[in-house]
């Protein structure tokens, strides 16, 4: 089956971490999430963008226009969130999910590996995450282990690379492959390692805290994965790069200016 890929803008964010002199501002970083429609007319959708009530860190920003709220971008494909069955979460970070509940109706395809990711996420690292997002629809998700075949035209791979169960999703068109690689090249262990370990245990228990988790999460995970048996495996970004097709990331600016892919 063939896809058409429609690139859908939900906004930028500026990250910003206060005084902190040794990680500087994200600034005005574009989000898209991806509608892809194939030849049965049957939507799918890649990601579901951020939440400007949830932006992490201190005095961070969201610049949306109300036209690039995800359900008004839908619109304009005259669909409406509940015409969305089916939905491929690259990852759980903050701004791939601020959405989710807008589709309470919705399979949502994960990796295993990025549950058992955040079954094991160090403390420091729970603000990269919003719970609330995704929590109350965990008995939607539809995990899934390393490369696997969607539908027809949809395949998905594990890179474990951003996040340990971050995946891309290969989409087959018209004019060939396309790869949504979501965050795949983007590594941020160094905010980790060159912030002071004091500096965010002030943060946790000053601004930052209401975007650490709540002592409820994490044993509703381990109840979840219990429910769920895994195993895991993955491909290294390295081979990502190699599958044919177009690489197609969440945060490139080239998207704005497109309405479809292929054109």
């Amino acid at each position: 089956m063939d896809y058409k890929i429609y690139p859908l803008y939900n906004g930028a964010f500026t990250v910003r971490f206060g005084n902190q002199p040794k990680v500087p501002s994200i600034q005005s970083i574009p989000s898209f999430c991806f509608l892809l429609i194939g030849s049965d007319h049957n939507p799918v959708l890649v990601d579901t963008g951020f939440d400007p009530q949830y932006i992490p860190g201190i005095g961070s920003t969201a610049d949306r226009q109300p036209e690039h709220d995800l359900a008004a971008a839908l619109s304009r494909h005259g669909l409406v969130p509940a015409d969305i069955d089916l939905i491929i979460q690259t990852h759980l970070h903050w701004d791939h999910t601020g959405g989710m509940s807008l589709f309470p109706q919705a399979r949502f395809v994960l990796q295993a590996q990025e549950l058992i990711y955040l079954q094991q996420l160090p403390q420091v690292e729970e603000c990269s995450f919003c719970p609330r997002h995704w929590l109350p629809l965990m008995d939607h998700f539809s995990i899934v282990n390393g490369t696997t075949t969607i539908k027809p035209g949809l395949r998905v791979h594990l890179t474990g690379k951003h996040t340990g169960g971050h995946q891309v999703v290969e989409v087959t068109t018209a004019s060939g492959a396309y790869i949504l690689g979501g965050d795949a090249p983007f590594n941020y262990d160094y905010l980790w390692k060159n912030i002071p370990q004091e500096y965010w245990e002030s943060f946790r228990q000053g601004p930052g805290h209401a975007q650490f988790w709540l002592p409820e999460v994490r044993p509703q995970l381990d109840a979840f994965l219990s429910r769920n048996p895994v195993d895991t495996y993955g491909i290294p970004l390295q081979k990502i790069k190699r599958l044919p097709g177009q690489l197609i990331l969440s945060h490139d600016s080239r998207w704005l200016d497109t309405f479809c892919l292929p054109d």
